[in-house]
Parts: structure tokens; sequence; C-alpha cells
């Protein structure tokens, strides 16, 4: 292997906005350092079509529970409105949880992301 290619491939550079860099975990970022800048484009666009918002899910909190749906956690979502003390304890603890909940579902959307990216990438 030349010197300059050797240079070329320890040189990553990331394609990716700031406030895009904050949802994703470090292994993703790791990866699409390493990945060319149309990769990198094509993950931004894809994880950007699927990524879910604090602020639409702070508009959901004021329907029963709708935000669980959002995030896809049906179940849970369900299980709070049949059980009217649960729905009351978990509408507190929603107010300070959402942010987390959001950025957590946003860190597997990026994995599930980079995964069928690669997976295409290698056929």
């Amino acid at each position: 292997m030349t010197e300059t290619t050797q240079q070329e491939q320890e040189v990553w550079q990331l394609y990716i906005s700031h406030g895009v860099q904050y949802y994703l975990p470090t292994m993703v970022k790791n990866e699409l350092a390493k990945m060319s800048a149309q990769k990198q484009e094509e993950f931004i666009e894809e994880f950007k079509r699927k990524r879910k918002s604090v602020w639409i899910c702070y508009l959901l909190y004021f329907f029963p529970f709708l935000q669980y749906g959002y995030i896809k956690k049906r179940g849970l979502q369900f299980l709070y409105w049949f059980t009217a003390w649960g729905m009351f304890m978990r509408a507190i603890a929603d107010l300070f949880r959402i942010p987390g909940m959001i950025r957590e579902y946003n860190k597997d959307v990026a994995l599930e992301v980079m995964r069928n990216l690669k997976a295409v990438s290698a056929k």
C-alpha cells in the first residue's frame, strides 16, 4: 500500500451537521466517518426521514399518551390508557422523560439505517 493511500484512509471526515450528530451513537459516527460523502448523505436523508421530534412528542403529550404511539411503543400506550393510576403517575414522569425517550428512539433509528445502508452496500 502506498503512503498516500494509507494517509487517505486514516483521514476520516464526517459531512454531517452537528445538529444531526447529536442524535447519533458513537459507533454510527465512526462508521459514517469511514464512508464516502455520498453514502453519508444517503444515511442522513434516511435518518431525517425516520427520526422523531421532541416538540411533536410534547404536543402529543396533551392528548392522552399519544406520545407512546409516536415512538412506536403502542403496548405501553394502551396499558396506561386502561390504568388510571398508571396514567396519572406516568403523565407527571413523562414531562421530564420525553427528550430522553426521543433521543433513544432516534439512536435506534440511526443504528437501523446504518445496518440497512451497509446491507445494501455489501450487495
